[in-house]
């Protein structure tokens, strides 16, 4: 199996990469992994890290769905994620989008979908979430009280992507979907995963017609794959060879140095082995692991350190 996602059903990054291979097209194979830790299967992929999804590719994992995106659009280019005359400003506009979209936008909705729809959920998921984040455990009521104060965060941004869209505007970006719109999509999808038919929603009638358009888009064509499955691929490969710039990182850290890579807003499980390539836009980690063999574990630079050492 060429392409392998590690993902959950209600994760909404992975929804977003799950779209984006219905939109190329692929056949792909699906491991679903815990929303919580332990990940025992996971981890040994990752370095360690834990956060949803990764994509496997043999031997190389690569983390993050900025990155994700990235390798599945170098893979099947046609249709683009960042279509129009010029990718590269589409690119740029599409990270803009996705600052506001995966963060401003997402985290207060997210918070408020957990807050009230918190007995869906059981004690060991809310524990998980507030380790990730570096805060104390909550009770179950201080979880469905945080509701309240997020909804006025998050609601008159949700309107916005009806202002976006028009006649002559189907998309994001124009008549064309792109990467923006399945970035986007992913706090609505989130909002009715989890908490049922939004009537507010319902008031959006081009947000509507939209999310319609990009569900169906589908998946593609997963095929079901057992986690075992996926860690005797990546001990079968061999990692692919990698690109070696002279690049001198500001961190003045060399190839072959024992790192720690994380993202700035997680405070748990971050990624650990030696560094094997660094630039401005990449870098990757060489793990091993009895279960896994030798792997290229693969981040975006935008937003994530690196550290000497291991915490």
């Amino acid at each position: 199996m060429d392409l392998i996602l590690h993902h959950y059903d209600f994760s909404n990054f992975s929804e977003k990469i799950r779209v984006i291979l219905g939109l190329k097209d692929c056949t792909w194979g699906s491991v679903e992994i815990p929303a919580t830790e332990p990940k025992p299967d996971y981890t040994p992929l990752t370095g360690g890290y834990r956060r949803t999804p990764a994509l496997q590719c043999g031997a190389d994992v690569y983390c993050d769905t900025r990155l994700i995106a990235e390798v599945l659009e170098a893979r099947v280019p046609v249709p683009s994620l960042f279509p129009g005359h010029s990718p590269a400003r589409t690119r740029v506009l599409v990270e803009g989008i996705a600052a506001w979209a995966e963060d401003r936008l997402f985290w207060p909705l997210a918070l408020y979908v957990t807050g009230v729809n918190a007995h869906k959920f059981p004690a060991s998921f809310h524990a998980d979430r507030s380790r990730l984040h570096g805060k104390p455990m909550p009770t179950l009521a201080q979880v469905e009280a945080s509701a309240r104060y997020r909804l006025s965060q998050w609601r008159v941004q949700l309107g916005w992507i009806e202002e976006l869209l028009d006649n002559a505007h189907p998309y994001v970006l124009g008549e064309a979907v792109s990467l923006a719109d399945l970035t986007l999509y992913m706090a609505p999808w989130f909002l009715e995963q989890i908490g049922g038919r939004s009537a507010l929603l319902d008031t959006l009638p081009r947000t509507r017609e939209w999310m319609a358009n990009i569900a169906a888009l589908g998946h593609g064509h997963p095929v079901p794959c057992a986690a075992e499955d996926a860690l005797a691929i990546a001990v079968a490969a061999e990692p692919q060879p990698l690109v070696v710039s002279d690049y001198e990182s500001p961190e003045g850290l060399e190839l072959g140095t024992l790192v720690t890579v994380s993202p700035f807003d997680d405070h748990s499980a971050p990624s650990h082995g030696r560094l094997a390539a660094i630039d401005d836009e990449r870098l990757v980690i060489a793990t091993e692991h009895p279960r896994t063999g030798r792997l290229h574990v693969h981040f975006p630079r935008l937003g994530y350190r690196v550290r000497r050492g291991r915490d």
